[in-house]
Order: C-alpha cells, then structure tokens, then sequence
C-alpha cells in the first residue's frame, strides 16, 4: 500500500512539472522534496520489514529454545521415575547417594550402576546435554538445581539454542516445575506381600500387589523379573489382575518398629489372648492406639507368640482404634482360628523385632492383620486343606516367603492403608505424582 501510495506521488509531480514548464522555478522544489518524502518512507517500510522479520525469527528460535527445555524436563522426570531413590534427594546429594549403596544394590546386573552415576554426575555439574547427540542444531539442555522440600522436588532446568555454535547468538529458556513426591495421588497401595526371596507353589493365590526388595532378573529369564513367583499367584478379578510384581532394589523394607516408652510389656502369648485386656488398666494413647511390648516364652524356643489348636487373638477395639504388638522373638500362628478381629481393615499390627527371625502359618489359620517382621524367615507356611478355611488378610511383609510345600490355595487379601499400618511416608516406596504445566522463569 505504501508503494502504490509513492508512485501516485511521483506521477502527480511530473504532471506538474510538464504542465507547468513555465513555473519550473517553483516546481523542481516541489518534486525534490517529494522525492525526499519518497525515500523517507521507503526507508522506513524497509526497516520495519527488518525489524518484523528480526521479531518473527527471535520468536521462532525463542520458542524452539522453550521446546527444548521442555523435553529436557520430560528427560529428567524419566530418570527420576526409574531412579526413583533420587527423587527425595537434592541435586547435589545424588552422586553420594548412588556411592553408598548396599551391596545387594550395588551388585545388581540387571541395572548399569556406572552409567546411573555417570548421567547423575553430569547433572550435579550442571553440563550441557544434546538432545541429539549427532546434531547439536536440535538444542541442548541442563539442569540447574534440583532440591527436595517437604514432599516437593522443585526442578530449575534450562534448554537452548544454538544453532551457529556461538553462545553471543544462543537463545535460552529456564523453566521451573514443581515434582509432588509421595503425594496423596501419587501414593500406590501397600504391598500385600514384600519380601527379599520367593518360592510360592502355583495354587498360592494373592490379590494385591507383591514387592519383591532385590534385584529383578532379566526378562530373558523370568517374565516378571522375580524368582519364585509368577503371574499366575496373582488373582484375576473380571480378568483383571489384581495386582502386579515389582522388583525395587532400592527400596527396602521399613525397618522394624521400637515400642513406645509407654508399651504395657506382656509375657509371651501362648494362649487365646483378648486386647485390650478386661478389668485392666489398658489405655490408649492420644491416637487411639493401644501399644504390647511382648516377651519370649524362654530363652531357647525364642517365641513371643505360639498358638496352637483352637487358641486365638481376639481384638475388641474401635474400629478407629488400633493394637500395636512389638515383638522380641519369633511367631507360630500355629492352627485353626488364630486372630479374629472387629473390623474389615487390619487395625491389629504385629512388628517383630531383629529378634524375629521365624514365621510359621499352619493349617486353616485366619488371620486379619499386618504382620512386619523384616529380619523374619517365613519357611513353615502350609496348609493340608485344598481348600483352607481361613487366609491372610492385610499384609505380610518378611525376609523370605516360602509356601512352596502347601497344597492350598492359603489366600493372601490385601486390606488397609499405608496409615493403617503406621508407615510414614519416609519408609514408603517413593513415587511421583504426574504433572502438566511448568513456569518460564528468567534466564540464569
């Protein structure tokens, strides 16, 4: 529009100019300075053309460099995700924490220690990374700081573009995003079973998840990655699996839990037991829960708890309430109806101790409760029912599992929260909530 506009401006001053021969005097003023607008204006359509098209390609490396940070994050999430021991850890703390590892993690052959530590350091160095290592045109990207707060993983995070290899010319964006770890909708349901080894014979039915704290084989080698176990353990409701099978070597069991200083101590229980006790002084705490340090029965056997028969623990509390039984030795939950309880969620919690180091289940036993005894070989579990009467329902969670001789089904049901069963989030399996907006920040 602008041209059109000049060449009608031209054309106007030399129809005067013919016209007016006679006033040349007054008329070549008349086109000089009309020519001066002309290139004013010229001048003008031409810078701002440069000037938009300086704008247009600013923009467009501007976004490309906000595409690039973007990947970038979705990068360190995913390694997050499989390293998720990390993720409640700062920046700074993740070499060390791959360094001290135990050395059931650290042996693992199924997981490239070296490399894990070879990308976390690059990370606490704060390195450029290609995200495309033959063509460094597609941008790169590094972290800048990664700290843990309170359930949050706040992550700073920079991608760029360079495309003449020349950082003066570089475009730059830093976005910042917040990772909810172990958040309420990120948190998965306690394992059913969890444990370190498995020998599970094939009618050995469980509904929920089972956790196995070692390393997971090659799928080459068992489908599921876990020795001992298979799909088949797992029961299907609608023809759904109920649960699933994990191998998380770097996540263990919680370690086993110290009795509160107000725990009533009890001899051991060798006979049917009702908690709390009538005609007592029981009490519970300001949480509603009722806490038994238990003893041994004698030095030599070793065991806070031996059922037999018809014996059982019976609990008679509020279905708020719970009973806590700290352990000092082993358990034999021995036959028939061992613990019977008031609720349809475990609110009874057997700890053992490094002390508990045996677990025997018999029979027809029916038991309603989480039983956490990490240090503890659960090697005696046998049924001779087809089709026992009782089952397991709550969790267990122990060394070893070995069900392999029973020739029952011996359901395992899992019931009950991580709160149910009074483990902090610190002890639970980390896991992070999804997330989908971040937030541009200025260029560090």
């Amino acid at each position: 529009m602008r041209s059109r506009s000049s060449l009608t401006i031209a054309k106007l001053a030399i129809r005067l100019w013919v016209e007016n021969s006679s006033q040349a005097g007054f008329t070549m003023p008349l086109v000089l300075g009309l020519g001066l607008v002309m290139i004013i204006v010229a001048a003008t359509t031409i810078g701002r053309s440069q000037s938009d098209r300086t704008t247009t390609s600013f923009q467009r490396e501007t976004n490309r460099a906000l595409g690039v940070s973007e990947a970038g994050i979705v990068r360190v999430k995913l390694f997050l995700d499989r390293h998720k021991l990390l993720a409640n850890q700062n920046l700074d703390r993740w070499v060390d924490t791959l360094n001290t590892l135990p050395s059931h993690r650290v042996n693992c052959p199924t997981i490239d220690l070296a490399s894990l530590k070879q990308q976390a350091e690059v990370f606490k160095n704060r390195e450029w990374i290609d995200l495309d290592s033959g063509d460094r045109r597609k941008g790169r990207y590094r972290i800048i700081d990664y700290q843990y707060r309170s359930g949050i993983g706040k992550l700073l995070l920079a991608g760029e573009i360079d495309t003449y290899h020349n950082a003066n010319n570089s475009s730059n964006s830093t976005l910042s995003i917040e990772l909810p770890v172990n958040s309420e909708d990120a948190k998965i349901a306690p394992p059913a079973l969890w444990a370190q080894t498995f020998k599970l014979d094939s009618n050995q039915q469980i509904m929920g998840q089972v956790r196995a704290a070692n390393c997971p084989l090659s799928r080459s080698i068992d489908p599921d990655g876990v020795s001992g176990i298979d799909q088949q353990n797992i029961v299907e409701i609608d023809r759904q699996a109920s649960g699933e099978i994990i191998a998380d070597p770097f996540t263990i069991i919680p370690p086993p839990k110290i009795p509160p200083n107000n725990a009533i101590l009890l001899p051991a229980i060798t006979s049917s037991i009702e908690l709390p006790r009538s005609n007592s002084s029981d009490v519970p705490d300001a949480n509603h829960e009722y806490h038994y340090s238990i003893d041994v029965d004698d030095v030599t056997s070793g065991y806070s708890i031996k059922l037999t028969d018809d014996n059982r623990i019976k609990i008679n509390v509020a279905t708020n309430q719970k009973v806590n039984l700290y352990l000092k030795g082993n358990i034999d939950l021995g036959a028939s109806q061992t613990i019977n309880v008031n609720s349809t969620n475990p609110n009874l919690r057997i700890y053992g101790s490094d002390r508990t180091l045996k677990l025997i289940v018999k029979d027809n036993a029916s038991i309603t409760a989480l039983i956490h005894a990490p240090f503890a070989d659960a090697q005696s579990i046998h049924s001779s029912s087809a089709e026992p009467i009782g089952g397991i329902t709550g969790a267990m969670w122990v060394k070893s599992w070995d069900s392999a001789t029973s020739q029952s089904k011996l359901p395992i049901i899992q019931a009950g929260s991580w709160s149910d069963f009074g483990v902090n989030k610190t002890d639970q399996p980390i896991q992070l909530s999804p997330t989908s907006s971040w937030q541009r920040v200025e260029k560090q």
